[in-house]
């Protein structure tokens, strides 16, 4: 049977692979050609691990009750990408409980979610204890995987396999086109877009005054800091093909 150094050698291998492999996907993805892609796309890999696909989804998904709340997609839309936020500015940090700190902050019950109206308490209610496991181990697994590999190949390692179709998301390196193109057909351009979504858009509804009233601003909003324009604005933009990238982007 192997002993603890072979194991140890075999599991510091099995990480020097997955890093060789996140790098190549996230080149051909162009995360290293966009500024500060790399942090960016761990910090969109950290969120999906520790928060996003995890048992918040089971209350995302369940019915309200009289003591949880709602947890409408506008919200989820708000809260994932405020954390993804807090996972940049924490990953740019060279404090070394900055992980840990992130997880006191994402299980933060009575701290009232940017653009929400509400707190995990009252989101999280009857999946709390689920929702605790779940980010710290995955926290943990994370400080492990950094202290082996190193800090720029812990970047890689969050960011790569988490990614897949989500490069258009927010602060991946499609975004910014995806917001553009967006404000594009808000103004009524793209008529491909409007040829093929057209009959969708209709029953969609227009988009909300706070949007239409200040394009512009509405767009900054939305390419910098999407939780400030709140969760009902939000609900319109999820699931809505107004906000897919431009059919010219690779």
């Amino acid at each position: 049977m192997p002993g603890e150094h072979e194991e140890a050698q075999s599991a510091k291998e099995m990480l020097q692979g997955a890093v060789a492999w996140g790098r190549q996907r996230l080149e051909e993805m162009g995360v290293f050609a966009a500024e500060d892609g790399l942090r960016w796309a761990a910090a969109h890999g950290v969120v999906m691990s520790v928060w996003r696909n995890g048992p918040i989804e089971d209350a995302h998904a369940a019915r309200p009750t009289s003591r949880r709340k709602s947890l409408p997609d506008g919200a989820m839309f708000a809260r994932n990408t405020w954390l993804t936020r807090q996972a940049y500015d924490a990953l740019g940090s060279d404090d070394r409980y900055r992980l840990y700190k992130l997880e006191d902050l994402i299980l933060d019950r009575d701290t009232v979610w940017p653009g929400c109206g509400g707190t995990l308490t009252d989101f999280g209610w009857g999946f709390l204890g689920e929702i605790q496991k779940h980010v710290k181990k995955r926290i943990d697994r994370l400080a492990y995987v950094e202290d082996a590999v190193g800090p720029e190949d812990f970047l890689v390692f969050a960011g790569a396999p988490q990614i897949g179709t989500h490069v258009d998301h927010y602060g991946m390196p499609l975004w910014p086109a995806c917001v553009e193109a967006a404000l594009l057909r808000l103004r009524g351009g793209d008529e491909e877009f409007w040829r093929e979504w057209g009959e969708l858009m209709e029953r969609v509804g227009p988009a909300p005054d706070r949007i239409t009233a200040d394009l512009d601003a509405a767009g900054k909003l939305l390419l910098e800091s999407p939780w400030e324009l709140g969760a009902e604005v939000l609900g319109w933009f999820a699931w809505n093909p107004i906000l897919s990238r431009p059919v010219t982007t690779a």
